[in-house]
């Protein structure tokens, strides 16, 4: 009886270390990137980034397992509900012409298209290739993060779509939209259209959107941020379709998981405060909400890198992973330029 309570006492000890660790590594990560203030670096890859390595250098790491674990339970959940709130806004449907709304519908189920072919194609793991396709047609690390727990993703899953996501995403916010719009000689509208549509990040969007010194000025600074925030924003309400789609193909049968309907109640409640007391939501309480769902992702990243493994990161998997997610990048941007010509 001494050693099971003594035993009792040991595995609380470590949940609440492993936990601890998780909040610790994961406010570092945010800590890190609001001193920097730099919107190329996301809290949450950043974070993910620190797990990873601290689990690396951390010896005898696998007794904070159920902490670290308990730690994403928790954190995923919180994050989702509070992004609902800030990011779910069917108030900017409006915002958006038709035709360009279809144009992006249409980039968003290339996206879908094309990377689950593909990671089909090349045998990639299933929660893999569903957790790129919603990293890239939506919203990089968030789409991960809503959609790890509708798909039973594990740590690696995640860690490797995530990695992979991202680094597509520098590449071609780099090279990719800056040639190509040069090579088309695109319009500041255009290009902050072809930006919302296709890069993954909102960070790098809102940078793309600054830095285009090549482009005719035919429009504001601010105007050409907001424009292409509108277009990105509309491709968060694609994680209604991703949730339960994804989740469905997962368990073989038509299911939608519980957190869903928060996310969509959070929507709805975020998109009523927008419409009726945008001042007051947008100046307020946007930015604490914001803060809330961004923090606790950055924990709930933080855990999945404590309990990732490394060389899972570094095999044929985060290849063919990065193959699919720059593919689905290369295939979206395409038609979008397609899709341009002829609205034009």
């Amino acid at each position: 009886m001494l050693t099971g309570k003594k035993e009792f006492q040991s595995s609380f000890r470590n949940t609440r270390a492993g936990l601890a660790l998780a909040i610790v590594t994961g406010s570092a990560g945010y800590a890190i990137t609001w001193a920097i203030q730099s919107p190329l670096l996301d809290p949450l890859l950043a974070a993910l980034i620190l797990g990873i390595a601290l689990k690396s250098s951390i010896p005898g790491n696998k007794k904070f397992g159920p902490g670290v674990m308990l730690a994403s339970s928790i954190f995923i959940p919180v994050g989702i509900v509070f992004y609902g709130l800030h990011n779910l806004n069917f108030a900017k449907l409006t915002e958006v012409a038709p035709v360009k709304l279809l144009l992006l519908i249409v980039v968003m189920v290339v996206y879908f298209t094309v990377i689950i072919f593909l990671g089909k194609l090349l045998k990639l793991k299933k929660q893999i290739t569903f957790l790129t396709a919603a990293g890239s047609a939506i919203c990089g690390a968030s789409a991960i993060a809503v959609v790890s727990p509708a798909v039973e993703a594990e740590p690696d899953d995640v860690s490797i779509s995530l990695l992979s996501v991202a680094l597509s995403a520098f590449i071609g916010f780099a090279l990719v939209l800056p040639f190509t719009a040069a090579l088309f000689d695109l319009t500041c509208n255009n290009y902050c259209f072809m930006s919302g549509a296709t890069l993954q990040f909102t960070g790098l969007v809102k940078v793309a959107s600054k830095y285009a010194p090549f482009l005719s000025k035919e429009m504001q600074p601010d105007e050409m941020l907001s424009f292409a925030l509108s277009i990105k924003a509309v491709r968060y309400l694609g994680l209604l379709v991703a949730i339960p789609l994804l989740s469905s193909f997962v368990k073989n049968k038509l299911t939608a998981p519980w957190f869903l309907w928060a996310f969509l109640a959070a929507g709805l409640l975020g998109t009523w405060l927008y419409t009726n007391q945008k001042i007051f939501f947008q100046a307020t309480l946007a930015p604490y909400i914001q803060f809330v769902h961004t923090f606790s992702w950055s924990i709930a990243m933080s855990a999945i890198g404590l309990n990732a493994d490394v060389k899972g990161l570094l095999s044929y998997s985060g290849s063919k992973s990065l193959i699919v997610a720059f593919t689905g990048f290369i295939a979206a941007t395409a038609v979008f330029l397609a899709g341009l010509y002829f609205i034009n």
